[in-house]
């Protein structure tokens, strides 16, 4: 059974109190995507709509920390890769032999964080997930293996899922068609 999907295109969707973004989503703030989303226009949009609800209040956006460990890697990655290519390297191999070169995305990091505190996003931390009392939601070991089976989607994706499922949130925006298989969940997505 496929998730609940709403069209991140429709303003007339109703947006929940409490809502979980994917780092597909949140990545399309970045000043200048070096490859953007052929949905960016959508999820600006989006971003856009919620921004004042959130801002008052309203709404509390939730980034998950692997979700931000991973909009902060790719733009890591975004910065290394033009020395690389100059280098005729990949830009793994690249930062291997020069690992001073994440310097040069401090500053888009920063301002990258700074953009999300703004918005205002709330990263969410470990202590969120606090252990629950027996008989509650699984914890993470405990369901991880089960979610990538249930709906076939890669690990990043299922801990995030989990981490949704614990702290009681069933709706999460994103640009990943893979959500859409998310059954019990509502997917905030393009259709």
């Amino acid at each position: 059974m496929p998730a609940t999907l709403l069209n991140i295109g429709d303003p007339s969707i109703p947006i929940p109190e409490f809502l979980i973004l994917d780092a597909s989503l949140i990545l399309e703030l970045t000043p200048n995507p070096s490859h953007p989303h052929r949905h960016h226009a959508l999820a600006l949009n989006f971003l856009r709509r919620v921004q004042p609800a959130a801002q008052q209040g309203q709404v509390m956006l939730l980034l998950p920390r692997l979700a931000f460990e991973e909009c902060y890697f790719k733009l890591c990655v975004r910065f290394i890769t033009p020395a690389a290519h100059q280098a005729s390297m990949s830009w793994h191999d690249y930062y291997k032999a020069h690992p001073s070169s994440l310097r040069s995305a401090v500053p888009r990091l920063r301002q990258f964080f700074q953009a999300l505190q703004a918005f205002p996003i709330v990263v969410v931390e470990p202590e969120d997930l606090a252990v629950q009392p027996k008989g509650r939601v699984p914890l993470l070991a405990d369901r991880l293996t089960d979610l990538i089976d249930q709906y076939s989607i890669l690990p990043k994706d299922a801990t995030i899922l989990s981490d949704a499922e614990r702290l009681g949130i069933f709706t999460v925006a994103t640009l990943d068609s893979d959500w859409k298989r998310a059954s019990g969940f509502t997917v905030i997505a393009p259709v």
